[in-house]
Parts: C-alpha cells; structure tokens; sequence
C-alpha cells in the first residue's frame, strides 16, 4: 500500500518529519515502483533509528545520573563518550544504579572488608581476612614479606611449683617473626623465622630464648598433585612447671635443639587422594649447671623417623572417608641408653565431614603399640584417637572442639614413655570488627606404667584489639591448675597475666 502524508508512524516507529518523506520524492502514487527509492529509504531510515535509539540511551544515562552525588557528576563525559556503544552504555548505567544511595541515606557506611570471602563458608573468626586491619605486608619479585615485632610485660604468681613457697615474679618478653611466601599461580616457596625472650625482673636464672628457622617448598603436578618439602631448626624449652622436671627436681627450664627434615606430597586419583609423609627428627639437649654440679641431659637425645600414610575417599564435596598408618623409629645416642629404643606402629581410621558449613569434623580412631628393645619390657600400647570438631553458631563465634591421644618420650630415669591424652576446648567471638574474645579450657592427663597419673588443667581468657594494619594489642590471663600428681608430688596452681603489644608490616 502506498505511503501518503497524511499516514501517522505507529507507536514506537520513528517520528520522522513529513519534509523529509517529502525531499525523498516518495509520497505519490508511484512508490511500489521506484526500487532505487525504497532501497535508499531502508538504509536512510535504519540510519535515524540507530541515531535516536542512541540520543534516548543517551538521555536515560544521563536521568540516571541525577541521583548519583555531587562529586560523581565529573564522570558524565565518560558516560556520554561510552553511549553510543550500546553494550558499554548499559553496564555504565547499571553501576551507576547500583552505586546509587537510597533516599535520605547518604553515603554507604558498609566497611570495605566485609565481603563474600569474610562470610564464605568454613571462614572461621581467626581465619576471616580483615583487609581493613590485616598487615599489608610487602610485594616484590614474585613474593610477599612479611615482619611483626612483639614486645610486653606479665606477671608469674608461682614461677617454681616445685619449691615448697610459690615465688612470684614480673618479666618482660618479646617475640620477633619474619616470613616470605611466593605468590606465584603454581609451585610456592616460603621462608620462616621466628624468635621470643622471656626476661625475669628477679629470678634470671629462670630466662629463656627460643628461636626457629624453617624453609618449605611445594612442587605441583597436574590439577591436585603435588611434592614438598621442609625444613626446621627449633631451639626451645622444657618449661618448669612441667612434670618431666617436676619428678626430677629441676626449677629451672632445661633448652634443647631439633632439627626436623620433611618430604611428602599428595597424589589424585578420581575420588581417591593418597598423602605419604616421611620425617626425620632429632633431638638434643643441652647440659646445665644446677647447683654447682653439671647435668648429662644428653642421654635423653635421640633421632626420631616417622613415616606415614593417609589415604581418602571422597563421598561427596566436603565428606570423605580416611584411613591412616604410621610407623615410628626411636633410636637414642648415647651408649648405654640402647634398650630405650623403640619401634611404633599404629592404624586409625575416621572421616572429615562438612554439615551444612555450620559442622566441620575431622575424626580419627584406631590403634597403636610401641615395643622397646629392652628386654622384659612391657610394649606400650592402647587406644590411639585424634580429632577436631568446628561449630559456627555465628558468623561472628567460632567454637572448637580439639582431642588426641599419643605417646612422647620421657626424660624421666625410670620411665621412657608415656600415653598423653588432651583435650581442648577453645570459644572465639568477634565482639566489633577489630576486638577479638577468646575462651579456652584445656586439660592433659599422662599416664606413665606403673609409676603413677597425672593431670593438669589450664584456664584462658584474651582479647585482641586491632588498631590499624601496623598496631594491635593483646591481653591474656591463664590458669594452671594441678589436678592430681602421684604421691609425694606436689599439686599447685598458677596465675599469669601477660599484656603485648604487636607491630607489624
């Protein structure tokens, strides 16, 4: 049907002025008829819908803009510059939406830090990241570095449990630890170093320095295999009030150095993942001079090689089912001190489970026997168990559940081993977003063969205080209590309330 002038566009057609249908020369009669005309008219009217349709995006960009404040109207010239590309233009304004405060608001209070990672799920309140007030260490070369110095003041209510009188005491401590983790897609490298002092303002003989140096590395194979490989050199403590000193009659710590070599790695296969594990250990303590007379501690060194194996089978993301062996060989260095040698071997089996991400558990449980050389000696052996459990109530509380049971060595002269059995109990609460509550209750029991029980009690309430991502402060109180001890064994209890303040990079 012919076009004439007196024909109105329908809705939503473009309004095109009756002089330009005119200047073409198409309203008459003889339009069906002029090809040449009707091409030109296609090409000329898809033209002008393509501009109008670009002026109308143009035009609700810039209505979208007048909610948007003051200071953001310097970015209307992008805006415009962007219109004319459709597909730009649109996700311009949608940004421009969603930035948009709501009426009588004003501007977002919404801390930068809370996003999805801080609220994922198994994020506990010691893991969250906190980007607002983590340290943001220092990136160069394909590595992140990281520095934090500690320094503070405690008081000790009883710093020799063995003496007959508590004696009481202040100290000051202080911590340094440096780190260097790659940041690379694949394969990681690390470095670690830490230290901490503890200074007597009285009793300097009862001064200690512990330090360590570790260095760790990972090769990846395919999507979920991997090599690594560590080592740590460990110089620390036994500590006064434990029982090992306590039965020998020392009130002072005794030091004592570990070198520990590490390799293991993790291979995949479907559902099946298989983590073999070897370590080699070594222990040495240093000699000391305890009222005017040297102690051999030395024939308490011995070199420790364990191997491992733990396989898993995954049920469904989250759940899987674990099995667990161990093997252990004790060999001790001085002569004479053979028929302490041992040999461990232990089975377990258990699962790690993910209930909803409120429920996470990882249970093991089996068996374990350690036989010694020593002839006529009675093999250790029993119930063998580890596990934790992880309850998030809130996203603001974290509640931890924590159990083992093992057997250490003894530097007693009438027992080599002993079964510890502990459990730990720990609450955290993120009481604002830069003060951190925690609460925990521990307890260990060791059972030594037929030399008697003993079981201590601990006590905890802290709190962190982020200042920024260079300054924070933590206050802590702690009770020791011992519980039962074997005759002739004193049973005491300890208050120590230590205050430190954290610098980091």
């Amino acid at each position: 049907m012919p076009i004439t002038a007196t024909q109105k566009p329908q809705r939503g057609a473009c309004c095109i002025r009756r002089a330009w249908w005119e200047g073409e020369g198409l309203i008459d009669g003889s339009f069906m008829g002029q090809s040449s005309a009707l091409r030109g008219l296609a090409r000329s009217h898809s033209m002008e819908l393509g501009r109008i349709a670009e002026m109308r995006l143009k035009n609700r960009t810039l209505r979208a803009a007048k909610a948007i404040r003051p200071w953001s109207l310097m970015a209307l010239p992008a805006m415009a510059l962007l219109a004319p590309v459709v597909g730009f233009s649109q996700e311009v304004l949608q940004s421009i939406q969603t930035e948009a405060p709501l009426a009588g608001r004003g501007p977002s209070q919404t801390p930068q830090s809370i996003n999805s990672t801080a609220t994922a799920r198994n994020v506990t309140v010691q893991t969250r990241q906190r980007p607002d007030y983590d340290p943001a260490g220092i990136r160069l070369g394909g590595f992140r570095y990281d520095a934090a110095l500690e320094a503070g003041m405690g008081y000790d209510d009883n710093l020799q449990p063995n003496s007959p009188e508590d004696q009481s005491d202040g100290y000051f401590t202080q911590g340094v630890n440096v780190s260097a983790a790659s940041t690379w897609s694949r394969h990681a490298l690390g470095l670690t170093a830490s230290q901490e002092t503890r200074q007597h303002l009285r009793y300097n003989d009862l001064n200690w320095l512990d330090y360590a140096i570790g260095l760790r590395g990972r090769y990846d194979i395919g999507r979920a295999s991997s090599v690594n490989a560590s080592y740590r050199r460990v110089h620390s403590h036994l500590a006064v009030n434990n029982f090992e000193l306590q039965s020998e009659g020392v009130n002072r710590p005794i030091p004592y150095d570990s070198d520990i070599f590490q390799i293991g790695g993790t291979a995949a296969f479907n559902r099946l993942s298989v983590s073999p594990t070897v370590s080699y250990t070594t222990l040495r303590y240093e000699e000391e001079t305890i009222n005017g007379q040297r102690t051999n501690n030395s024939q308490n060194d011995y070199d420790s090689l364990l191997a491992e194996v733990e396989a898993g089978y995954s049920l469904v993301p989250g759940r899987s089912l674990l099995a667990l062996v161990r093997l252990q060989d004790i060999t001790y260095q001085e002569a004479g001190q053979q028929n302490r040698d041992s040999f461990t071997w232990e089975v377990q089996g258990g699962f790690n489970y993910d209930l909803t991400g409120l429920w996470q558990a990882r249970l093991l449980i089996g068996y374990r026997s350690r036989d010694y050389e020593e002839p006529g000696r009675k093999p250790l052996e029993g119930l063998a168990f580890e596990g934790q459990i992880t309850y998030l109530p809130t996203q603001l509380t974290t509640v931890t559940l924590a159990a083992s049971r093992t057997i250490e060595e003894s530097i007693r002269e009438n027992s080599v081993s002993y079964t510890r059995t502990a459990g730990r109990l720990t609450v955290d609460h993120e009481l604002l977003r830069n003060v951190i509550l925690t609460g925990e209750l521990r307890a260990e029991h060791r059972e030594y063969p037929q030399q008697g029980e003993v079981t201590d009690g601990i006590g905890l309430i802290g709190a962190r205080y982020l200042i920024n991502r260079n300054l924070s402060l933590v206050a802590n109180y702690q009770h020791t209590e011992r519980l039962s001890a074997p005759n002739g064994f004193r049973e005491y209890g300890i208050n120590q309330v230590q205050v430190r303040l954290r610098i980091a990079l």
